[in-house]
């Protein structure tokens, strides 16, 4: 494998990572904050409580989906295949809005998987699982 495509998966991956990190995250605090909200005889019927706990999972489910793809879209650069680096382009183009670590990351993403290196990896795979 060549480096920038090592590179370009190793971003992948590590983006991926991040999103179930923080989708992780997301569920803790939100579902937490609305055991707190609810928690209290006084406040258990109030409906902020219930919307920050479907707020929590709604995110958590959306960010480990999109960390599921990352992940998927590097087991694909890795097998060869071409949808897996044409996954990889298109989240790489998507980590490059979010600033400051995404923009890293996908700049390597794009980067490793539009060169000439990256052209010879995937003309020489199977590309199937």
């Amino acid at each position: 494998m060549p480096n920038k495509v090592k590179i370009a998966r190793f971003c992948l991956l590590v983006a991926g990572w991040l999103k179930i990190a923080t989708a992780g995250l997301f569920a803790f605090i939100l579902v937490a904050g609305a055991v707190v909200v609810g928690g209290n005889s006084e406040r258990s019927g109030l409906l902020g409580s219930a919307l920050l706990g479907g707020l929590g999972v709604i995110l958590a489910a959306a960010f480990a989906a999109a960390g599921a793809i990352d992940i998927a879209a590097a087991v694909g650069v890795k097998r060869r295949a071409g949808w897996g680096r044409v996954l990889g382009i298109v989240v790489g183009a998507l980590l490059v809005p979010l600033v400051p670590v995404g923009t890293v990351l996908g700049l390597f993403v794009v980067s490793g998987l539009l060169g000439a290196d990256a052209r010879e990896w995937f003309s020489g795979g199977q590309g199937r699982f």
